[in-house]
């Protein structure tokens, strides 16, 4: 089958058609004998029932994708074989469902096939339709004797409608649109396009939680998410500590990213407690532009490895074959695209000469977050404060079916995949949060219930950190823990996933995609 260079697969130098393990049939002349069967079984498959184009077409990218690019494709050899894609009725689910396995557990939990390019496109960019909340929600059944859960309010985004109607981190929901929160409605408080929500509040010295008598109606609006939500520096003992708190490795927050490490270097800040607990990942580009800010000044000068991609046998062979790299280093200059325009960035005058980062941690933690502590931790004093990490340690691609075939039939406009193709290394050859994520240096709970937002000094992982760094306390003030009797009466639910969360999207600069087009011969 005839192929080209995807733009995502320009930039990752994944482009051959020498790697193709598929057949030589352009996509469009599908033959007639779609609705036949052939030798192949698969527990999706009906042989007696008709499937669409689409769905034809769709089981032949994802399996076309998972034969050539996946990181673990010999893993799944028999999977892949037993995959029809003429009668399979459900390429989304057989796609998920042979990801990389042992038995029930799977050890691939990420890649995915998807027939919505453009909601997965614009969560990776920062916007999305959003009231613009990061919710916990809790079990509270064992209290009331009935299923009813809460939400409690994490952090908002600036300028979006809960920022907006007053809500901060904290505010407990107590009710949806007059209803009780449950497990039938509760994933509405995000997915709603409309809703109205009743305040609770807790009281930290009673440890009760109190009905604040306030009603708040929302509509989600379109909007870019900022994940920078604080960046501040606090004084005592005669040195400065920074303090950023960012929540997704996007592409628009690289020059404020880039902005904040020049005020931090100006007001001579040598420790830096960066707040990854909410971020779930995004662009290798901006987890690098922050490594080269981060890291020792002598790193960035000498361009050493910061780190290093292992691939699959046939990508492996393929770039030894072309003397390429697998090393990335630390650099100033960077180049990406951002909503179909060309940036450049320079950092050449904004390393902060840090001496040690204090690294906040959660479940909530995750692939670039994990990959950027990782890979400084060879050059920079690193502790964690939190608790562990998700445990995200492979880095995949972003794939339109539309750019992966010479000539992508109709049917898959809007088809792609985000497909884990690596496994990062720092420049020890070593992957610290693999295979169950980063472990903290000091255990500390994230606790949203108690009043403190982001940044406040008594918040409690911003707090330890500070302790850390040498600030004392005044232990008469309110105390950032809740009694363990309330604690062990409130079950804390998974945290509900956005599109990027567990993303590390690998990409490289436009001349390197240029240079690997032409090598390729697609034109």
């Amino acid at each position: 089958m005839s192929k080209k260079l995807s733009w995502a697969l320009l930039f990752t130098l994944l482009g051959s058609v020498a790697f193709t393990g598929c057949t030589d049939e352009d996509p469009q002349d599908k033959n007639s004998s779609i609705n036949q069967s052939d030798n192949n079984e698969n527990t999706n498959d009906d042989s007696s029932q008709s499937i669409s184009n689409e769905t034809y077409y769709a089981n032949m990218f994802g399996k076309d994708i998972l034969e050539t690019y996946y990181l673990w494709n010999e893993e799944i050899h028999d999977d892949l074989n037993q995959w029809n894609i003429e009668t399979n009725n459900d390429p989304i689910g057989t796609f998920s469902r042979i990801r990389y396995h042992e038995g029930e557990k799977y050890i691939d939990k990420w890649s995915m096939l998807t027939n919505d390019m453009t909601s997965l496109t614009n969560n990776m960019n920062g916007t999305t339709t959003s009231f613009g909340w990061n919710l916990s929600f809790y079990d509270m059944s064992d209290i009331v004797s009935r299923e009813q859960y809460i939400g409690v309010v994490n952090f908002v985004y600036k300028d979006s409608p809960a920022a907006k109607a007053g809500l901060k981190r904290g505010d407990i929901l107590l009710t949806l649109d007059g209803n009780i929160i449950n497990s039938s409605n509760y994933q509405n408080l995000y997915y709603s396009n409309t809703l109205t929500v009743t305040l609770g509040l807790l009281e930290p010295e009673s440890y009760t939680i109190h009905d604040q008598n306030k009603e708040v109606s929302l509509t989600a609006v379109s909007m870019y998410e900022n994940p920078i939500i604080c960046d501040s520096i606090y004084e005592f003992n005669g040195k400065k500590v920074g303090y950023l708190a960012y929540t997704s490795f996007d592409f628009a927050s690289i020059p404020q990213l880039i902005e904040i490490s020049r005020k931090f270097k100006a007001e001579q800040v040598k420790e830096l407690i960066l707040d990854l607990r909410y971020n779930g990942g995004g662009y290798v580009t901006t987890e690098q532009v922050l490594a080269s800010v981060f890291a020792p000044q002598s790193a960035v000068t000498n361009k050493e490895v910061f780190e290093k991609e292992v691939y699959n046998k046939t990508l492996t062979q393929y770039y030894q074959e072309e003397g390429i790299n697998l090393e990335s280093r630390f650099e100033t200059d960077f180049e990406y695209q951002n909503q179909g325009q060309t940036v450049k960035v320079n950092t050449k005058d904004a390393n902060i000469g840090l001496e040690k980062i204090y690294g906040l941690i959660s479940s909530g933690s995750a692939s670039a977050s994990e990959a950027l502590l990782g890979g400084l931790m060879p050059y920079t004093q690193i502790e964690l404060i939190g608790s562990q990490s998700h445990g995200k340690y492979c880095t995949g691609i972003i794939v339109p079916a539309k750019e992966f075939y010479v000539k992508p039939p109709a049917e898959l406009d809007n088809w792609g995949t985000y497909v884990m193709i690596s496994i990062y290394q720092n420049a020890l050859g070593e992957t610290p949060c693999m295979p169950d994520g980063l472990t903290p240096d000091i255990a500390v709970k994230d606790n949203p219930l108690l009043p403190y937002a982001i940044g406040d000094v008594n918040e409690p992982l911003l707090k330890q950190a500070l302790i850390e760094a040498g600030r004392t306390y005044d232990e008469s003030t309110i105390s950032t823990t809740l009694s363990r009797s309330m604690v062990s009466r409130l079950r804390k639910l998974p945290q509900t996933e956005n599109g990027t969360f567990g993303k590390r999207i690998l990409t490289l600069p436009s001349k390197v995609a240029h240079d690997m087009l032409i090598k390729a011969g697609a034109q």
